[in-house]
């Protein structure tokens, strides 16, 4: 699927987001045809804090970020033309265990119910 340096360079873009109170990182990634979207969570002191209502991490920041992790993939992901994904999610504990889960549903019609259900599935 993808290059195992791929996830390490997401997690240490990342990283500099993280916190001493931080117990797991959750990075969302979707892509459309001609754009792509882009969110993590840090699960610390009981609870999800998404990346934009992190205190003291600019709007700027967090665009960089994905744009820095655009490139990686992008040019990853493209290797596959046949089987693109349109959604991968990254866990990351604390403990240092990984694991990611590559989603092909057609989002093309909209997100709705399927950002719904990605969130039932990993923030409940």
């Amino acid at each position: 699927m993808i290059n195992e340096n791929i996830y390490q360079a997401i997690f240490d873009e990342l990283s500099k987001y993280l916190n001493a109170e931080w117990n797991k990182l959750i990075v969302y990634l979707e892509y459309g045809n001609a754009s792509y979207s882009f969110a993590f969570y840090i699960y610390m002191n009981g609870k999800y804090v998404k990346c934009y209502d992190i205190p003291g991490i600019t709007d700027k920041e967090l665009a960089e970020s994905f744009s820095a992790i655009d490139k990686i993939i992008s040019e990853e992901r493209s290797k596959d033309e046949k089987n693109l994904w349109t959604n991968m999610t990254m866990i990351v504990t604390k403990t240092g265990q990984m694991h990611t889960d590559f989603d092909y549903t057609d989002l093309s019609e909209g997100t709705y119910q399927f950002k719904k259900n990605w969130k039932k599935k990993y923030l409940l």
